[in-house]
């Protein structure tokens, strides 16, 4: 937990990358996207936003679901693109968070930024 005195008084988002092939690990990334993403912390710095959290995460199939209480394996989500990680960053407004969110590396999906409600 952040205690108060080192909370950023910037508004954080959530920054959702999707793709059409969710890799089983890092190295199964296409090399141009793997090492974008090595260069991404460094760059939205430079624009005054910073990241509080990211990670990738396994295909769909390695998950599972849970639905008023029933659980099932996999993504209760269909559609011909996964959830492949998410980013929280702390940016000045949204505007500023979807210029970061442009930064992203994708090799094949979108990304989705949506602000995080406050606590």
């Amino acid at each position: 937990m952040v205690s108060p005195e080192e909370r950023s008084p910037l508004p954080q988002f959530m920054i959702l990358v999707y793709e059409r092939e969710v890799p089983d690990s890092a190295g199964a990334a296409p090399p141009t996207v793997l090492e974008a993403h090595m260069r991404l912390p460094r760059q939205i710095a430079e624009t005054g936003a910073r990241i509080v959290a990211g990670h990738a995460v396994r295909p769909p199939s390695t998950g599972v679901s849970i639905r008023d209480g029933a659980v099932s394996g996999g993504s209760l989500v269909g559609g011909a693109q996964s959830l492949a990680g998410c980013f929280v960053v702390e940016a000045s407004d949204l505007d500023h968070a979807v210029w970061v969110g442009r930064m992203v590396p994708v090799a094949d999906g979108w990304i989705e930024v949506r602000p995080l409600l406050g606590a």
